[in-house]
């Protein structure tokens, strides 16, 4: 299990294990899911437990404005300057990575605004954080109107494996 710290901390951890990465980005690029909101997920079940409706309008808030206004639109900047056809000098390149680095930053701070939407929550017991985290997953992808077929749960499936294993 992965130890209780800061979100940014955590989930940067948790991202760097098993098929976590691979699990997080066919979310974020087939379902729509915004890859900080499914850590969060994880984090926030290992330490507090399962969020509340209030929580999560909060956490929806953050990501809809993060990502919709400034991480999504980098990402997509980012990708078209990797597609087939487009052959980058240096300088582009070096735009390229500062665009990635820019992404980047943007959501270590989304994810600091999501944990700081958590202050004043208890710290919840250890044994009952993977039961914690499957249902704030199940949460997230209730709200998104997302059936949970069997991709949805074995990708899950994967992340929770990483961060309770």
């Amino acid at each position: 299990m992965l130890e209780q710290t800061d979100f940014p901390t955590y989930s940067i951890a948790l991202y760097g294990k098993g098929k976590v990465e691979e699990s997080c980005l066919r979310l974020q690029d087939e379902y729509g899911l915004d890859v900080n909101t499914v850590l969060f997920c994880y984090w926030f079940g290992a330490r507090h437990g399962v969020a509340g409706e209030g929580l999560w309008d909060r956490i929806d808030e953050i990501s809809r404005q993060w990502q919709g206004r400034l991480i999504r639109p980098l990402r997509e900047a980012r990708r078209w300057m990797k597609h087939p056809g487009f052959e980058p000098d240096r300088e582009q390149r070096e735009l390229r990575e500062s665009i990635k680095a820019d992404e980047i930053a943007a959501e270590l701070l989304q994810q600091r605004m999501m944990q700081e939407a958590c202050a004043g929550f208890e710290d919840s017991s250890p044994a009952e954080a993977a039961e914690a985290a499957r249902r704030n997953a199940e949460a997230l992808i209730q709200r998104h109107g997302i059936a949970p077929d069997r991709e949805i749960r074995d990708l899950l499936a994967a992340i929770s494996s990483a961060a309770f294993s």
